[in-house]
């Protein structure tokens, strides 16, 4: 790729005269980036597959090599070799810019022998003090893994992609140097995971993103740098939980708590709310509050829905309008609006009006009452004129049950004569 813009040129310089990765940077990277094994037989023979070491070993899980002492996760197998990879990287600076460079490790592991490994530079992000990037790479082969490169290939310019920036989200050596605007926007101190080219690019251009770094809120900054929605949202929000010092256990959780505190009409900009003493029970509660809340929604929207379909319903049922009889006790009556099947339903907590039964053609539906009070809702086929359910509170019998439907199978005359005037 030719170098167009007055950055890219500069990074083309600044490319050749990078200074070559030291033994301190791929010796940490061997031990902190790579997975450390003690390979045991057996009979308890264990070998540090770091240095080669020979001992008998004892413990279940991990151990210390007592040669290199390094930790070791223990493996009960006969294998021999294998191999294992990992990316890291490096910060530098190189003619006043910020350059990010990614290493691929490869080590080489045979058992009584010490590890082989070394390093191939893959990536190098740079960023200029106005947060713009540009990359130089390896070319990559077309293929479905990652570490697909051409590796006698050169690093040159390259157009910037998903694969480079995954890459690019790796461990970083801990001694780093940076650009003078970088160190007074307090990029010093450990990373805490944080995707290195994300910060410096936020840390260069947003100044919330300062503002949290320096105050040493870097989990929070990675989960806002991660999710920019929330960033924005909940920015003026989260400046109250810095002015009270109120340490968040678990952003995610909290992002989450204030956004139920929003859908439940609560003020986000109240300290009382957003910096609640058990952050998980408040969650949990206003969880509750949105359920209620959303359900009660629902069947307002339900009952919206059903007053359109009053039009059908009468044109349907409305021949039956005024149809009653009682035995002297219980009062058997026609329900006659939608809203009537609907405070049936809530009364008795069955799905009468939210199944919409008031719109089925060949069924009539009763409600059956001691004294003005609901005892049972009757479901009577308009074909066959026998009743098809009967359901009390919460789908339950009564003890009227077997008396009601005598009564509505012994009235199904007159239901008859209002189907044929």
């Amino acid at each position: 790729m030719r170098a167009k813009t007055r950055l890219q040129h500069k990074v083309v310089t600044a490319n050749e005269r990078l200074l070559p990765l030291t033994e301190k940077q791929e010796l940490w990277a061997f031990r902190h980036c790579l997975n450390h094994y003690a390979f045991r037989t057996k009979s308890g023979m264990t070998t540090c597959m770091d240095c080669g070491h020979q001992w008998s070993e004892t413990r279940e899980k991990t151990c210390r090599c007592p040669r290199c002492d390094t930790k070791l996760e223990i493996r009960n197998t006969l294998q021999r070799k294998y191999k294992d990879k990992s990316y890291y990287s490096i910060l530098t600076t190189q003619d006043g810019l910020q350059v990010q460079r990614v290493f691929l490790l490869t080590a080489h592991y045979r058992k009584g022998k010490k590890a082989d490994f070394y390093s191939m530079e893959v990536v190098r992000y740079w960023i200029d003090d106005n947060g713009k990037t540009e990359v130089t790479a390896l070319r990559r082969t077309l293929g479905y893994y990652i570490d697909s490169f051409v590796f006698d290939n050169h690093i040159e310019l390259r157009n910037d992609n998903n694969v480079y920036r995954r890459i690019a989200d790796c461990k970083v050596y801990p001694y780093y140097s940076a650009t003078t605007k970088l160190r007074r926007n307090g990029l010093r101190g450990s990373l805490s995971e944080i995707e290195p080219t994300k910060l410096i690019e936020a840390l260069l251009q947003d100044s919330r993103a300062e503002t949290m770094f320096k105050a040493g809120r870097k989990v929070d900054l990675n989960y806002f740098l991660q999710h920019p929605m929330y960033f924005d949202l909940y920015w003026n929000t989260y400046k109250i939980v810095m002015r009270n010092n109120y340490h968040i256990s678990d952003i995610s959780l909290w992002v989450d708590y204030i956004r139920l505190l929003e859908r439940c009409g609560k003020d986000i900009r109240n300290a009382h709310y957003v910096c609640p003493l058990d952050l998980k029970a408040e969650h949990d509660r206003y969880q509750e509050r949105l359920r209620v809340i959303q359900e009660r929604e629902k069947r307002e929207a339900e009952q919206k829905k059903a007053q359109e379909n009053e039009e059908k319903f009468r044109e349907l049922k409305g021949k039956f309008f005024g149809l009653s009889f009682t035995d002297g006790l219980i009062v058997v009556s026609v329900l006659e609006s939608v809203d009537d099947y609907y405070k049936e339903g809530n009364a008795l907590h069955h799905c009468v009006g939210q199944c919409e039964y008031y719109l089925k053609p060949k069924s009539l539906v009763f409600s059956a009452r001691i004294n003005d009070k609901r005892i049972e809702t009757v479901e009577l086929s308009l074909e066959n004129f026998k009743v098809l359910q009967s359901r009390g509170l919460c789908n339950q019998n009564t003890e009227y049950h077997d008396r009601i439907i005598q009564l509505v199978q012994k009235n199904a005359r007159q239901i008859r004569k209002r189907m044929t005037a």
